[in-house]
């Protein structure tokens, strides 16, 4: 397509709209295909994770989201959080608290047999209040001392069984302006 370009007032008149306006200012994005193991009952790093981002403005508003593969030695749960390395801070949200309680941002339940896989979604907001560089990762951990499985089953078979595949995880960081986004 041709033609002038000109702002919103200009386009009543025909002149193509000038681009701009977007609320989206930077998206970094980590594909992980490494299989990983983490075991214990509280959280614990998933280094696989591990990502450097820096705002381009300080007072941007940040969309963590992560999509990960993972599977388990047992019939449990996990849980966990986004985690701001840097600063030695949780990213938010987490759970209110509540007796002895672990306060986490996602949690879910594994399947009934170690060798099939799932994937828990979840995300969070964070306003890092500066355009430094900052290493974020996820925490991650099972419930009552078993194994969790980062991209493979808790049985890890080698065979050509659709349960038994490898499979990828993905953390992605979006970054608003800050004017776009309204944190309530």
């Amino acid at each position: 397509m041709s033609g002038s370009v000109g702002d919103n007032t200009a386009r009543a008149s025909g002149v193509i709209a000038a681009a701009g306006g977007g609320t989206i200012l930077q998206v970094k994005s980590l594909e992980v295909t490494a299989t990983g193991s983490e075991s214990g009952t509280s959280p614990s790093q998933l280094s696989q994770f591990d990502m450097s981002f820096a705002a381009t403005e300080s007072d941007s508003k940040l969309l963590f989201q992560a999509h990960m593969s993972q599977g388990n030695s047992s019939d449990v749960s996990s849980a966990g959080y986004f985690y701001d390395v840097t600063n030695g801070a949780i990213v938010g949200p987490i759970g209110d608290a509540a007796g002895s309680r672990q306060l986490v941002t996602f949690g879910g339940q594994g399947t009934c047999a170690s060798y099939y896989p799932w994937v828990i979604t979840f995300g969070a907001w964070h306003e890092p209040g500066t355009t430094s560089s900052i290493d974020y990762t996820i925490y991650g951990n099972c419930d009552a001392s078993t194994t969790l499985y980062i991209n493979k089953t808790g049985t890890d078979g080698n065979n050509t069984y659709l349960y038994s595949a490898r499979l990828a995880s993905t953390f992605t960081i979006f970054e608003y302006a800050a004017d776009t986004v309204t944190l309530t």
